[in-house]
């Protein structure tokens, strides 16, 4: 027998090239998937060629690895015969599997078959190109053994090809593995046949046919220019893809950015937007010092319409009057759909007679016939507006307003606009749905307590907060306790509001106490019913003890009206909370009986001086007289006066030089929610006003009524 040698650096270059290959078919496979049907074609017949090729190069440079002592050479069309092979049954098995969605047995096994007999007769015809005088002497066993790795390797190399065409997450890192097991697979069968073949001593080589320097640079360039031009292909198909994708996504996310900001339908700004438009606007509004105005329209038996021609023609109604309304619309005005058949118009700069004028000619528009797919509608709208600064100086209460006023037209006929009064907010908090609203404000956590500081006259500093009631209504958003606090002394659902209230009072305090505010104090309301409670005591002594609270800083307000109603019953309760330490507080001091002599009676320790006196303190001498005659009995008493409502820098300067205590208004600060306190402080000590960042859309209710809670 002839002495064979292998050469280890042609060994592992074969094994390179087989993974190579089988890299690149299992890529040509996965491009498969979202291309085209000529495109998706193409791959498929690229990577069977691919991995026919590479097949094809490994077991010829495998063949010249071994190392015979005589010059070998290979016979020309056996050679290209057997590439053909290799290439037509890659070919075909990866066409029969890759396509579907679905990979079944029968397809799978018939793709092996192919595979695995192309591989083995390109094996064996490759070695029968070796241009000898005698033959090969072969034994059976390992053949078998050969063909039945060129079995399992073909089954593996087609499974994972169907399996790993789909792009997921980590589909590359599986892609390099399948090929690192593909090549060794090939290897195995390869170098398994060779083993199997014997030559004799005395076996010389046959002249011509192609030597083997020739066969080495025919297979090298045939491997490296067709897997280069396969691995380029891909590459620039990947550039492409991902230039596709990229595109995609942009034009995606330009899309879903619309669609943040605008109606689909109309092509309105959304609400999303035209809040932002408010925000801004009020922003601006705030430094400027400007008026605006929120409109709220709302088309009249819009749902009728609907039920009666089908929602198609709803939404070309909707459609065609969102293009009448554009049509007046001017610059500095902003019109959007809040849905269904409701919009919302913002003007930037307006005044009265412009405000009539543009309601009047946009409800005159809309009372023109329209035609909609053959039928002719008639179709009225209902208009409310509210103004800034004089309905309200946040996004919630001017939208909330407005739409009282839009609702409040609804009651009075349809078909016209008006302007928001209070007695409007009335009428809505008598609705059933809002009650329904009402009754689980408390269990949905809707209500939260904003905070309104008092300040010590001189020096100039913090001396406490009141605590105000709010609620977050999911539609009609921040709500002041006149519109809701009727309701709820009705229905009774004061009293676990109340006790809520007090709770949440006192934990707030302890917060301040922890951060080092341990001399602020916290004022809270208590309703008629809540001071006529049985319990009310125990109710305000268990949150204080369980906070740890000095009872000196929690001051009780309640009305003098409330006060005197039941006066045994006041005096009992009054001097119950004095002798525990809390203070004791008359509320709105002078709207109600008026009794100087019943202080006498009753443990009070403050006085608050209602709004209503200090507004028409500089128009009416006898009001500036009664605070002055407040103030002196107050200070023979014994007792602190607190004066509420402070709005110019003239009526802090006569309350100051008249004796007062305590100073409460918008001139210092408005209501706040308790996340704002520390940007209070820090503007306290800075001669600037601070806006904090991020924080502008934060509401500041304006209400000339005192707000109870």
């Amino acid at each position: 027998m002839l002495d064979v040698s292998w050469d280890p650096v042609l060994i592992a270059i074969s094994f390179l090239v087989a993974f190579i290959a089988s890299f690149v078919a299992l890529d040509s496979a996965g491009k498969i998937t979202g291309a085209s049907r000529k495109a998706a074609l193409c791959w498929r017949v690229a990577g069977g060629a691919t991995l026919g090729i590479g097949i094809w190069s490994m077991h010829f440079i495998g063949m010249l690895s071994m190392k015979m002592p005589m010059v070998m050479s290979y016979d020309l069309w056996l050679t290209i015969g057997s590439l053909a092979i290799a290439v037509v049954a890659a070919t075909m098995a990866i066409n029969i599997v890759v396509p579907g969605n679905t990979l079944s047995l029968v397809r799978l096994f018939f793709a092996t078959l192919i595979l695995s007999a192309g591989v083995v007769s390109m094996h064996y015809v490759g070695m029968a190109a070796l241009m000898l005088h005698s033959g090969i002497s072969w034994n059976m066993t390992i053949v078998s053994l050969s063909v039945l790795i060129a079995v399992v390797a073909s089954g593996t190399a087609l499974w994972l090809a169907f399996h790993l065409r789909h792009s997921h997450k980590g589909v590359f890192i599986n892609r390099i593995a399948a090929a690192v097991v593909m090549g060794i697979a090939i290897c195995a069968m390869h170098y398994t046949g060779m083993y199997a073949a014997s030559f004799q001593h005395t076996m010389p080589a046959m002249p011509n046919g192609v030597s083997e320097h020739g066969l080495s640079i025919w297979v090298s360039v045939t491997t490296l220019v067709l897997l280069g031009i396969m691995l380029i292909i891909s590459l620039v198909d990947s550039h492409y893809r991902t230039s596709r994708l990229t595109e995609n996504l942009r034009q995606l996310n330009k899309q879903l950015e619309l669609q943040a900001r605008f109606d689909a339908l109309t092509g309105l700004a959304n609400r999303h937007q035209m809040d932002l438009k408010l925000q801004d606007c009020l922003h601006g509004a705030l430094l400027n010092k400007k008026q605006f105005a929120v409109m709220f329209l709302d088309i009249d038996h819009f749902k009728m319409t609907n039920d009666t021609w089908g929602h198609h023609v709803g939404d070309e109604l909707l459609i065609n009057i969102a293009q009448r309304l554009t049509a007046r619309l001017v610059p500095g005005m902003t019109l959007a759909r809040l849905g269904g058949d409701e919009f919302i118009l913002l003007l930037t700069d307006s005044d009265d007679e412009k405000l009539a004028t543009l309601a009047t000619t946009m409800l005159e528009d809309i009372r023109r016939p329209f035609s909609i797919c053959g039928h002719t509608l008639n179709i009225t709208m209902s208009v409310g507006v509210s103004l800034y600064p004089q309905h309200g100086e946040t996004l919630h209460e001017l939208k909330f307003k407005a739409d009282a006023a839009m609702y409040h037209i609804k009651q009075e006929g349809r078909n016209g606009w008006a302007i928001y009064r209070p007695e409007m907010s009335k009428a809505i908090s008598a609705e059933p749905s809002f009650l329904q609203d009402l009754s689980q404000a408390l269990e949905r956590e809707q209500f939260e307590l904003w905070y309104q500081p008092t300040y010590i006259v001189e020096p100039h500093e913090i001396h406490g907060f009141e605590a105000l009631l709010r609620w977050h209504h999911p539609e009609q958003g921040v709500l002041l306790p006149n519109v809701f606090l009727p309701s709820l002394e009705k229905t009774g659902l004061i009293i676990p509001v109340g006790v809520w209230a007090i709770e949440q009072a006192c934990r707030q305090l302890r917060f301040w106490t922890e951060q080092g505010f341990g001399q602020w104090t916290l004022s809270i309301n208590l309703s008629p019913i809540q001071f006529e409670q049985q319990d009310i005591f125990n109710v305000v002594s268990a949150a204080m003890q369980k906070y740890n609270l000095d009872p000196s800083r929690l001051i009780l307000e309640v009305t003098e009206s409330t006060a005197l109603k039941n006066l045994e019953r006041s005096i009992e309760l009054l001097n119950e909370f004095n002798q525990a330490g809390y203070i004791v507080s008359i509320d709105d001091f002078g709207t109600g009986y008026s009794n100087l002599l019943m202080l006498n009676v009753l443990p009070v320790k403050e006085l608050k001086i209602d709004k209503s006196f200090i507004d028409c303190m500089f128009e009416n001498e006898k009001s500036k007289k009664i605070i002055e005659t407040i103030i002196h009995v107050a200070r023979t008493m014994d007792m602190v006066v607190v004066a509420e409502g402070i709005e110019t820098e003239e009526q802090r300067q006569i309350l100051a030089e008249l004796g007062c205590d305590y100073l409460q208004g918008y001139l210092f600060s408005r209501p706040l929610p308790a996340e704002q306190v520390p940007w209070l402080v820090l503007q306290n000590k800075s001669d600037k006003q601070i806006i904090p960042i991020g924080k502008n859309h934060v509401e500041y209710p304006v209400n000339s009524q005192k707000n109870h809670a």
